[in-house]
C-alpha cells in the first residue's frame, strides 16, 4: 500500500511468539513439591491407609501367637531397625500401655509409630534424609524421585526381620517376611509409577495450556492487526471518494465557466439587436418592438443550441473524469485486496508453523517422558530392590555406631538371660 495506508498496529511475526519454555514446569520439581506436601506438611506425621496396612503386616509378623499383642523385645527390635534407642520404646510404652504388661495392641503400636514418625519429622523438618537420597540418585535421563522414607523404613523392618528369622532357622516366618517385602515393593513401584505419570501429565497439561494461551494471543494479535488494516483501508477509500467528489465539483464549475465565456451569438442576431437599438433611439417603438420579438426568438434558439452543445461537451469531459476516477478507485481496491490476501496468507502460514512447532514440542516431550519413565522405573526398581540397610539411605557414622552398639547390647543381654 506504500505510504497511502499507514497501519497503526505492528504486523505480528512468528518470532514474536517464542516457545513458552518459561511456563513449562520442571517435572522433578513438580514431583518434589508433591512429595513434600505428603511428608510432614501439616506440622506432624500422618499415616495413609496403605501405610497403616503395612504397619499391620509388620505387627502381625511379630505377633506369632496371634494374640493381638507384641512384646517389649519385639518392639525393641523394631526400634533398633529404625535406628532409634530401644530405651525410647520403653518410654513410649509407658504412655500408651495402661496395663503395664510390657505388651501392646496394634492400636497402641500404631500410636507409638506415630510418635516415632513425629519425632523424625520434627528433627528433620525439611526431610533432608530423603533429599540426600534424591541428590545421590540423580542421573541423566532419570527423574529425580525418591521412595517414601516411611516405605523404606517398612522395607528395612521386613528385611531385618527376615534375616533374623533366617538366623534363628525360622524359615516359615522368613518366607512370610519375604512375601510381605515383595508385596510392599510392588505396591511402592506401582505408586511411584503413578506419581511419575501424574507429574508427566501435569507437565504436559501445563505446556498445552501455555501453547493454547500463546495461540490465542497470536490470533488476537492478528485480529487486531487485520481490524486496523480494514479500518485504514476503509478510511483510504473514503478519502479518495471525497477527493473525487471535490475534484468533480471544481471541474464542473471550471468547465461551465470556460464554455460560457466562449459562447457567441450569430451575426444575424447581433444585427437585429443593433437595429433594435437604433429604432429605439429614433423613437420608432412599434418597429423596435417587432425587431425585438424577432431577436428574442432567435436568441432563445441560439442560446438553447449553445447550451446543448456546451452540455454535450461537459458530459463528455465529466464522463472522462469519472472514468479516470473509477480507474483510480479500482486500482486502490485492487491494492487493498492484494495486500489483504498477502496478510491472510502470511497469517495462515505462521499459524500452521506455530501449530506444527507446538506439535513437535509435544512429541519431543512425550518421547523424553517415555525415556525418562523407562530409565526412572529401572532405577527405582534397583533402588527398592536393595536389601542392605545402608543402601536405602546412608546414616551418619555416629548413628551407625550407635545402632551397632545397641544391637551388641541386646545380644549380650539375651545371652546373659
Amino acid at each position: 500500500m506504500g505510504g497511502q495506508m499507514p497501519i497503526n498496529v505492528k504486523q505480528p511475526q512468528l518470532n514474536d511468539f517464542p516457545p513458552p519454555i518459561g511456563q513449562q514446569d520442571d517435572m522433578g520439581n513438580n514431583y518434589q513439591s508433591a512429595q513434600d506436601q505428603n511428608i510432614g506438611g501439616q506440622g506432624g506425621a500422618s499415616f495413609t491407609e496403605d501405610e497403616i496396612q503395612n504397619l499391620r503386616d509388620i505387627f502381625d509378623l511379630f505377633d506369632k501367637d496371634h494374640s493381638g499383642k507384641i512384646e517389649m523385645k519385639d518392639l525393641e527390635a523394631i526400634m533398633t531397625s529404625l535406628q532409634r534407642d530401644p530405651n525410647e520404646a520403653k518410654e513410649m510404652l509407658r504412655s500408651v500401655d495402661p496395663n503395664h504388661d510390657d505388651a501392646i495392641t496394634f492400636e497402641e503400636f500404631l500410636q507409638m509409630m506415630q510418635q516415632v514418625e513425629n519425632k523424625i519429622v520434627k528433627s528433620d523438618p525439611n526431610n533432608q534424609r530423603r533429599r540426600e537420597y534424591q541428590r545421590s540418585s540423580s542421573q541423566k535421563g532419570v527423574i529425580q524421585i525418591s521412595p517414601d522414607s516411611k516405605v523404606l523404613d517398612f522395607l528395612r523392618l521386613l528385611e531385618e526381620y527376615r534375616r533374623k528369622c533366617e538366623d534363628d532357622g525360622n524359615y516359615a516366618e522368613a518366607k512370610k517376611a519375604r512375601s510381605k517385602f515383595d508385596e510392599l515393593l510392588k505396591k511402592e513401584t506401582v505408586r511411584q509409577k503413578n506419581n511419575i505419570r501424574a507429574a508427566q501429565e501435569h507437565e504436559l497439561q501445563n505446556i498445552e495450556a501455555a501453547q493454547k494461551a500463546q495461540f490465542l494471543e497470536f490470533s488476537q494479535a492478528w485480529d487486531n492487526y487485520m481490524s486496523d488494516y480494514e479500518a485504514t483501508a476503509y478510511l483510504s477509500l473514503e478519502k479518495l471518494k471525497e477527493k473525487h467528489m471535490l475534484e468533480f465539483q471544481q471541474f464542473q464549475e471550471k468547465i461551465r465557466k470556460e464554455l460560457r465565456a466562449k459562447m457567441k451569438f450569430s451575426k444575424d442576431l447581433l444585427e437585429l439587436r443593433d437595429k433594435e437599438a437604433k429604432l429605439v433611439k429614433m423613437k420608432r417603438y412599434e418597429e423596435a418592438e417587432k425587431v425585438k420579438m424577432k431577436a428574442d426568438l432567435l436568441e432563445e434558439f441560439e442560446r438553447n443550441k449553445l447550451e446543448a452543445e456546451m452540455q454535450a461537451i461537459v458530459e463528455k469531459k465529466e464522463s472522462k473524469l469519472r472514468h479516470t476516477q473509477q480507474l483510480a478507485l479500482a486500482a486502490l481496491l485492487k491494492r487493498i485486496q492484494r495486500d489483504r490476501n498477502e496478510q491472510l496468507k502470511h497469517r495462515q502460514q505462521d499459524s500452521q508453523r506455530l501449530i506444527q512447532r507446538n506439535k513437535n514440542i509435544l512429541n519431543d516431550l512425550l518421547n523424553k517422558q517415555n525415556s525418562e519413565t523407562k530409565k526412572t522405573l529401572e532405577h527405582l526398581k534397583q533402588t527398592l530392590g536393595m536389601t542392605k540397610m545402608d543402601m536405602f539411605y546412608e546414616p551418619d557414622a555416629g548413628a551407625q555406631k550407635k545402632a551397632t552398639n545397641l544391637q551388641s547390647m541386646a545380644k549380650k543381654k539375651k545371652s546373659e538371660q
